[in-house]
């Protein structure tokens, strides 16, 4: 069942469809991972990689999932059943794209138990509850609130009520004015922290730090980490391309709109590197790959000075816009599949994702002592995600534009609405699926699994 309220369904405009697709993919890796990535691989070396890799494998295929999803008003399952109806094993392609919305819900699942802590850490820090002098107290402290579980559950219902709201409303009335907020409030907290930022006298240095060119410090990982963060920070493996994509209509200028979105996620990757560089370079702190140490390490860097509730604020921010994207593919499957309204079908996908999410929160409480392999549930969810199903669809989209549909097709549709480089265009576009995107996503796979520490450990 395909919603016929068109108006409704529809982006207000392609600059709103930008700026609300931007605040999805602007997430927590940009605000702390890549930091710690650019600093601990030379820096302008590493970046100079992952614009590459953005280029060459996040366009193309971020380009193609707006392609194939443009004027369709479909969830996943549907807009690859649109294109695969007389391909070769239509229904494997088909059962792709219910694996990644299983990938995107239990991604969700995982990020609601970090927004949870983001939601009361941003409290904590408006309300000057988060002044510590040490490492070891930030830690033990935040250990202490992780597994409080009754306490975490009351910041993880209250996040899904949120999102599970938001979404009720549609996209014209819920998701389209609530991203356009969010995004409005992480720009100015941006701009706040940036202008402190670039005002402090360790600025100088955190540039040099961040953007000179270091090739000495480059090495394999960091070629595959640069390829590994490129794949993650556009959410190219869980649907909320296509989801957000199948709104647009069906003459919307693809590789405009792609550039757009990826220009504004470097540029807040960027924004955020500088900014955690200046605030913990000096300090007695260092940047981590782990994500718990944003809630470690942040506490002490800024040493509740003003910028501690606003850095807060902010990541609050980007983790509500980030799980409101990841719950649209969710919401749109459910509706679609059993044709319920969007305000029942919100409801439903808020009750599974909040369950799973419960569980995940448990794993750090009344659950903590089952583990398998070494992993806790939380872990099992995460590895799952990000490890395993989101490469993995990633790569199965990438093969479906680039070697199971007919050539004519997408050039057809290319053609038809796509007026930025017509047939040059097109064939520059379609060789980039092919080879380096398919063969970048091979390697984000077996990278994912294990492949090079298995490769180290045999070596």
């Amino acid at each position: 069942m395909i919603p016929t309220d068109t108006a409704r369904s529809s982006w207000s405009s392609s600059m709103l469809f930008v700026v609300v697709v931007a605040a999805a993919v602007v997430s927590l890796s940009n605000l702390w991972r890549l930091p710690y990535l650019l600093s601990e691989y030379g820096g302008g070396a590493f970046l100079l990689i992952y614009t590459g890799a953005l280029l060459t494998m996040g366009l193309p295929l971020f380009s193609g999932q707006l392609l194939m999803a443009r004027g369709t008003r479909s969830d996943l399952p549907g807009v690859i059943a649109g294109w695969t109806h007389d391909a070769p094993h239509s229904r494997v392609w088909v059962w792709s794209g219910y694996l990644a919305v299983l990938g995107a819900a239990l991604l969700l699942a995982a990020y609601s138990v970090i927004a949870g802590w983001s939601l009361a850490y941003s409290v904590r820090g408006v309300t000057g509850a988060l002044a510590v002098d040490s490492i070891a107290d930030s830690s033990a402290r935040f250990v202490t609130f992780a597994v409080d579980s009754e306490r975490g559950f009351g910041w993880l219902l209250l996040f899904m009520c949120l999102i599970t709201a938001t979404a009720a409303r549609g996209l014209r009335r819920g998701v389209q004015p609530v991203m356009r907020t969010l995004a409005l409030c992480m720009l100015l907290a941006f701009l706040a922290l940036l202008t402190s930022a670039a005002l402090d006298v360790r600025a100088a240095a955190a540039l040099h730090r961040l953007f000179a060119v270091d090739f000495a410090e480059m090495n394999w990982r960091g070629l595959f980490e640069a390829l590994h963060q490129a794949f993650f920070t556009l959410s190219l493996g869980t649907g909320v391309v296509v989801a957000f994509g199948s709104y647009l209509p069906p003459d919307a200028r693809i590789i405009r709109l792609s550039l757009a979105v990826i220009v504004i996620d470097l540029a807040a990757a960027l924004a955020a590197a500088f900014m955690l560089t200046v605030f913990v370079g000096g300090r007695d702190v260092a940047l981590s790959a782990g994500l718990q140490s944003l809630f470690e390490v942040l506490p002490v860097a800024l040493a509740g000075g003003w910028q501690t509730p606003i850095m807060f604020v902010l990541v609050a921010l980007v983790s509500v816009s980030t799980a409101v994207a990841l719950f649209e593919p969710v919401v749109q499957l459910v509706e679609h599949r059993t044709g319920s309204t969007r305000l029942r079908a919100s409801v439903y996908s808020g009750v599974a994702v909040g369950c799973l999410g419960l569980l995940a929160l448990l794993s750090f409480g009344a659950l903590s002592s089952l583990r398998l392999l070494g992993f806790d549930l939380f872990g099992w969810i995460m590895l799952a995600a990000t490890r395993v199903i989101g490469p993995l669809t990633g790569l199965l989209l990438c093969v479906l534009l680039g070697r199971v549909l007919a050539r004519r097709r997408l050039l057809a549709a290319w053609n038809g609405h796509e007026r930025d480089g017509r047939a040059v265009g097109f064939a520059l576009w379609h060789m980039l699926l092919r080879y380096p995107t398919r063969i970048a996503l091979i390697v984000v796979l077996a990278y994912a699994l294990g492949a090079l520490t298995l490769i180290e450990w045999i070596w």
